[in-house]
């Protein structure tokens, strides 16, 4: 899941700038899960609006903000609305604000969130794996770290092994001595031989990725409908916290 947080009502403000009448879309998986998004969001968000003065002509939670096609079609069936606003306020990561944009919906886009990585849906904060949040590295250790992202818990970033005052710092981070170091839980639960070898093999600059699958060419019709019927049906999206 990649997790959202709600920027700050300052940066929000500064965003909207002089729109006075705003439409929202809601993401109903990623950012619903973090507590951002979904219906709920979308009520938090208009509530602080219209506090601040703003009239919001639309709100609407669609099951996925990414998917180009389902924002094309959210924009279309809200034509009308965003015609009368100023802005459309996005609740979603950086893939729905992109898709956002390239949907075209005639008025500015404005993002109320921060992407803050990708993490699992639980509630288990305290646990290392848990709260380690991906950094989009595109060499990806979590296979040999025991699932926690060294890069992202580590203050210096060490990403193929603890940096070389490890040993004499005793278990405390050589950076923030207040605080534990994170390769002391890595070395328990991973393989520090294992990461070395990794770090030799990404270090190669021939290494090549497998090549993707034949793409589909999907009719763009056949699209169309997928995107129709899934905007259409956005009101499920209330019930995915549940499953939290």
């Amino acid at each position: 899941m990649n997790r959202t947080a709600w920027k700050p009502a300052e940066e929000i403000s500064l965003l909207l700038g002089d729109a006075r009448r705003v439409s929202i879309f809601s993401c109903g998986i990623c950012a619903n899960l973090s507590g951002t998004g979904g219906v709920r969001g979308i009520k938090h968000l208009a509530r602080i609006l219209r506090k601040w003065g703003k009239e919001v002509i639309c709100e609407e939670c669609l099951i996925a903000c990414c998917p180009l096609e389902i924002m094309k079609q959210a924009v279309e069936k809200n034509g009308r609305a965003l015609r009368q606003s100023d802005a459309l306020v996005i609740i979603s990561c950086a893939a729905g604000v992109k898709s956002a944009f390239l949907a075209r919906p005639g008025v500015p886009v404005v993002p109320v969130v921060d992407p803050v990585g990708s993490v699992p849906v639980a509630t288990y904060e305290d646990d290392p794996v848990s709260r380690s949040r991906c950094t989009n590295c595109g060499r990806c250790v979590l296979v040999f770290t025991g699932g926690i992202c060294p890069v992202n818990e580590c203050p210096a970033g060490m990403k193929y092994g603890p940096c070389p005052r490890f040993e004499e710092e005793g278990g405390r981070c050589a950076l923030d001595p207040s605080r534990e170091c994170i390769w002391k839980e890595v070395e328990g639960r991973g393989d520090l031989a294992k990461l070395r070898q990794l770090k030799e093999l990404h270090n190669r600059k021939e290494l090549e990725r497998l090549p993707l699958p034949p793409r589909r060419n999907t009719p763009k019709p056949v699209r169309k409908v997928a995107g129709w019927l899934t905007v259409h049906a956005g009101w499920f999206a209330r019930f995915i916290p549940l499953i939290d």
